[in-house]
């Protein structure tokens, strides 16, 4: 029976307690007996959906080089053996019907990083299924059917002209500047040199700053706080998703998290805090320096 506390209450009150960094190094063999190892992988979207406010255009994994490239990622993440791979879904029974097709032999895989990734690396560590935590939820505490997802057909255009584009904010032309300059390291990187980039703390600390910080301001209008219940609703997400991982975690696992990389960060300190988990260090795995 469940405590009058939920689970995100105790898991927020954790995660603002201390730094939740993995120790520097840390492997899963490191850690703590009775603690159930896991792993943070903040990851790129690889298909290029298009769904942040300012989206890095990737190259295509399917062509040989970068699929050279995944197989050594792949090989690399296989180091930590995972028991369970938690993915970047919500929990509708889709992606793990779409895996099975994919034991079976009759799903094409896409270029979305869950299959590429998860779908292929739980085949290896011969997995029998996978497991999606996500909990579908705009910054703004609103779920897509709440949103007119799909968004509704735009009406036809008015005889009254236009306005003209508002200026961009200062924060948006910092998070432009740090995807362009992603978008080259990418170019010139492997999928597993990237990957470590993304994971370095100082990276992944900046989608803190963008998300979180930066919403730490009184409102301009009636709402004074109408900014920073965009971080609510950023951190009612997250604490939504680690309930979704600890109910599928068992006692002997190691757990492999599998999200875009801006819940590199919260997904660390909410799950790093917490007394069920040992966090290890997602960097070291990438670049295979053990």
């Amino acid at each position: 029976m469940r405590s009058k506390f939920s689970i995100g209450v105790v898991l927020l009150t954790l995660a603002v307690s201390a730094s939740a960094q993995a120790v520097q190094g840390q492997t899963a063999e490191q850690c703590p007996a009775g603690k159930v190892p896991i792993m943070v992988l903040g990851t790129y979207h690889m298909a290029n959906p298009g769904h942040d406010t300012v989206n890095m255009h990737a190259d295509s994994v399917s062509s040989q080089r970068r699929q050279k490239e995944m197989a050594e990622l792949l090989e690399r993440l296989a180091k930590f053996r995972p028991t369970k791979i938690a993915v970047e879904s919500t929990r509708d029974g889709k992606r793990p019907a779409q895996y099975a097709q994919y034991l079976a032999g009759s799903y094409q895989l896409t270029a979305n990083e869950i299959d590429q990734v998860g779908f292929v690396l739980a085949k290896k560590m011969g997995l029998k299924q996978i497991s999606p935590v996500d909990f579908d939820m705009w910054m703004s505490g609103l779920q897509p059917s709440e949103m007119h997802e799909p968004k509704p057909k735009p009406k036809p255009p008015t005889a009254a002209p236009a306005a003209p584009p508002e200026e961009e904010s200062a924060l948006i032309k910092e998070v432009r500047a740090v995807v362009k300059k992603d978008e080259e390291i990418l170019k010139t990187s492997t999928v597993s040199e990237y990957l470590a980039h993304l994971n370095a703390p100082e990276r992944a600390r900046l989608n803190n700053v963008w998300d979180v910080e930066s919403n730490l301001k009184p409102g301009e209008g009636y709402n004074m706080y109408e900014h920073t219940d965009e971080a609510t609703g950023w951190y009612k997400r997250n604490l939504r998703i680690a309930t979704n991982v600890l109910d599928i975690t068992e006692p002997n696992d190691r757990v492999l998290v599998i999200f875009g990389a801006g819940h590199k960060k919260i997904l660390s300190d909410l799950l790093g805090e917490h007394p069920m988990y040992c966090l290890v260090d997602t960097v070291k795995y990438l670049k295979a320096s053990f």
